[in-house]
């Protein structure tokens, strides 16, 4: 490099000598013309020197000076980029060695040119990203997302200033709709309580534009206690209105009041406001008043709820005798009172052992379905229906069945658990539950027997009858499903009646006869042939005397198969078409 710059600086040197002896024969040549004379022209060729002197002088000059200017920029903007690089949070940039000046300054004015760029860009997204923000922390009233001021943000801190304002934005959507429906339903609080805002804060969510509400958590918090004392309120309210409204319903059953009445006064006080609550109130005390003008009938609707409170509760007769008031005829005040004061404990006795009475009365909705099926399952008719009926009764037979016995020990169960922590015994129609079970079980079984012997003696009594009077032709049950006859069958020709064809008197018995007679006997309640009951099964007494009434054992035979309906008699292939 140093040897090419000197051989560049020889040839231009050989230059500038060939064009100054150049110039200065030519200059030579116009002094002769001119006639110059000598002096002047050594004056003439030191001007000519000293201004190709200054020139150079000058062009170095400004050479040095634009070197100079070239490192003084290469200063500055090694500090601009050194400082821009801090302010961006990216590495410093670090030239490569043995480059030129003027290379060196065009590297570091392109990298401060690009940095100066990025901040700019950066902080232009800052102030756009710091409007937003402030809007929204304005409109929930907190603190925006901290940058230090004065200084260039990063990347990073620009990336979670746009979460924050993201976050800000949700929440402030969430706020304006948790608003808007609290303050519908504040509206409806306050429209149904018959109230008008009264503090600022109540006219500032009612009254005021709903942008210009503050969604701070402090308004919030402020609007969720306002909107919760509003709805306790409005339930206190409804609790009270429908507890006046039992006492009115009291007050009218006992006082016998016409429905006709009653309807025309809830249709006008319908709702839970303070003018219905008063319209309740004075009815109340109007129905007291008849109360005292109408000891008797008073008397006497309580005494009917006092019978039911009693039904409910499973009160043996025992324990009614011992409210011995219920009998009295003196109707006073006093009599009024303590009649108020039994319903009362009642209902607290109600109130305090609902479960367990729940689970007695459940016992004994079961207990009469299984009653109710027994009495089915014993009564003929029953087999009548071809409809799937038996077969859904038996399954619900099956499920009371079932569920019975669950029922008692969950009643004993929660029995138990209560005398164990009251430590007194509850009664069931002034027994133990399980007494009581089993006193109905006992009951139960004493009517089946009784039922049983009314049975035997019935039974016996016809065929006492049967065998003084003789069996009654039973008409035979209309077979189903037969097929009419496509021709008419002829009639026979009838036997002429001569005295050879008449039977005698003294005719010996027909064929079969001995099998009814055995097959009554068989019947009779001592059932000392042990012939199975299970055969005959649901034959009804009219079956048994029509099977009585048959004259051959074909038509014997015939009947039994029709009305017995067991699995121990087979049918013929013919009969089991017609049977079907």
């Amino acid at each position: 490099m140093a040897t090419s710059s000197k051989s560049n600086a020889e040839t231009m040197a050989n230059e500038l000598a060939h064009s100054l002896e150049a110039t200065m024969g030519r200059l030579q040549n116009i002094w002769d013309e001119i006639g110059i004379m000598e002096e002047q022209r050594k004056d003439r060729r030191k001007v000519v020197l000293h201004h190709l002197q200054a020139l150079l002088e000058e062009m170095v000059a400004e050479e040095e000076n634009l070197r100079t200017r070239l490192l003084q920029s290469v200063e500055d903007c090694g500090k601009e980029l050194l400082k821009i690089s801090k302010e961006l949070h990216v590495p410093v940039y670090e030239p490569e060695e043995g480059l030129s000046i003027l290379t060196l300054e065009k590297e570091l004015r392109t990298r401060v040119d690009t940095l100066a760029k990025e901040k700019h860009d950066r902080m232009k997204q800052l102030s756009s990203l710091r409007e937003k923000e402030q809007q929204l922390c304005d409109a929930l009233c907190t603190t925006p997302f901290y940058i230090a001021p004065d200084t260039v943000p990063s990347n990073d801190q620009l990336a979670k200033l746009r979460q924050h304002i993201s976050t800000l934005q949700t929440e402030k959507n969430t706020r304006q709709e948790v608003f808007l429906e609290t303050k519908v339903k504040i509206i409806t609080f306050l429209d149904n309580l018959d109230l008008t805002p009264n503090s600022s804060f109540e006219r500032d969510v009612v009254c005021e534009d709903e942008e210009s509400f503050v969604l701070s958590s402090e308004n919030m918090a402020a609007l969720q206690a306002l909107c919760a004392e509003l709805e306790k309120k409005q339930n206190d309210l409804i609790a009270l209105a429908s507890d006046l409204r039992i006492q009115v319903t009291t007050l009218w059953d006992r006082l016998m009041i016409e429905q006709a009445e009653r309807d025309a006064f809830n249709k006008d006080n319908q709702g839970f406001k303070p003018r219905v609550l008063k319209a309740l109130r004075d009815e109340i005390e109007r129905c007291r008043e008849l109360k005292l003008q109408n000891i008797r009938r008073y008397v006497e609707g309580l005494r009917a709820e006092i019978t039911q409170l009693w039904n409910k509760c499973y009160f043996s007769q025992e324990q009614r005798n011992q409210f011995t008031e219920f009998f009295s005829d003196d109707f006073t005040e006093d009599l009024l009172e303590i009649h108020d004061q039994q319903v009362a404990r009642l209902k607290q006795y109600y109130d305090s052992n609902r479960d367990i009475l729940k689970f007695v009365e459940k016992w004994e909705d079961l207990w009469k379905k299984m009653l109710e099926f027994e009495r089915r399952a014993n009564d003929p008719s029953r087999y009548n229906n071809r409809g799937g009926g038996l077969l859904q009764e038996e399954k619900e037979r099956k499920k009371v069945h079932k569920l019975l016995p669950k029922v008692e020990e969950e009643v004993s169960r929660a029995i138990k658990e209560y005398e164990q922590k009251t430590g007194q015994p509850f009664l069931v129609d002034g027994c133990p539950f399980l007494d009581y079970v089993r006193a109905q079980w006992n009951k139960h079984n004493e009517e089946k027997e009784q039922e049983k012997h009314r049975r035997h003696l019935a039974k016996a009594k016809q065929l006492e009858e049967e065998q003084k009077n003789g069996s009654k032709p039973a008409t035979t049950p209309k077979r189903r499903f037969l097929t009419t006859p496509t021709k008419t069958p002829t009639k026979r020709k009838k036997t002429p009646k001569t005295p050879g064809n008449r039977l005698p008197k003294n005719r010996p018995p027909l064929p079969g006869s001995g099998l009814r007679k055995a097959l009554a006997e068989r019947n009779t309640p001592d059932r000392s042939h042990g012939f199975s009951t299970s055969t005959l099964s649901g034959v009804s007494s009219g079956t048994s005397t029509s099977l009585m009434s048959c004259g051959t054992y074909s038509e014997f035979s015939r009947e039994v198969r029709t009305n017995c309906r067991s699995s121990a008699i087979p049918m013929s292939p013919d009969e089991e078409v017609v049977h079907l």
